[in-house]
């Protein structure tokens, strides 16, 4: 019969939690390079134009969506200093692996967003003397940005989620600390049961928040 272990609990609670400032971080890093890489991608995508640029955005957007995020974390962590003699900290690793799969599902949202704006505008603002470049800058992006309020949200509370995947190449994050908690009181029910939660309450805190921000800054359409 499973006995219940209270120190698990009282111990792990306390060092599992220094583990949600890593969490975040790596979320919010991962979520900034996704962002500066998944715009002009979700740009050239949109183009209509067939050339080398919208070629290169597909396949680069192709590769990152279909290959598993543990195995992005790791090739970048173990992989990647073999092929470039450069040594990534855990952290690093997790932060570039996260934010270049970010940018390809991130990408794919501003596509949407950008097809999503009626036509007539592109029309309007070409009409106004706009350049492309002018016309997506202060007319179109804007609009875009406002639709994806949503999107972000929910492609942020996917990161946090998925950020649990770096405990596999030793993040001392809140995973990995559910880990060691597990493996010294051999109490997995209590450990990852605190984990959970914890994953739990900033998944919601995030939406929540999230949620007020996008109704705040919103407008009518």
């Amino acid at each position: 019969m499973y006995v219940f272990n209270a120190d698990a609990v009282w111990f792990g609670a306390s060092y599992i939690s220094q583990g949600i400032f890593i969490t975040i971080l790596i979320s919010c890093l991962a979520l900034f390079a996704g962002l500066v890489i998944g715009m002009p991608l979700g740009v050239m995508r949109a183009s209509h134009a067939k050339g080398f640029l919208r070629k290169l955005s597909d396949g680069y957007i192709e590769i990152f969506r279909n290959i598993p995020v543990l195995v992005q974390i790791v090739w970048f962590y173990y992989v990647m200093p073999i092929l470039t003699g450069v040594n990534f900290d855990p952290i690093t690793a997790a932060v570039i692996a996260l934010g270049l799969n970010t940018s390809a599902f991130l990408a794919e949202i501003f596509r949407g967003g950008i097809n999503g704006v009626p036509t007539g505008q592109h029309d309007a603002s070409a009409s106004l003397g706009f350049t492309h470049a002018a016309s997506m800058r202060h007319i179109i992006m804007p609009q875009v940005v406002r639709k994806m309020l949503s999107p972000l949200v929910n492609q942020f509370i996917v990161l946090i989620k998925e950020s649990s995947l770096v405990a596999y190449i030793g993040v001392l994050d809140i995973m990995h600390r559910g880990d060691l908690i597990t493996t010294e009181y051999s109490a997995p029910l209590e450990s990852y049961t605190i984990v959970a939660i914890y994953y739990f309450a900033l998944c919601y805190l995030a939406s929540k928040v999230t949620g007020f921000v996008e109704q705040r800054f919103s407008f009518p359409e």
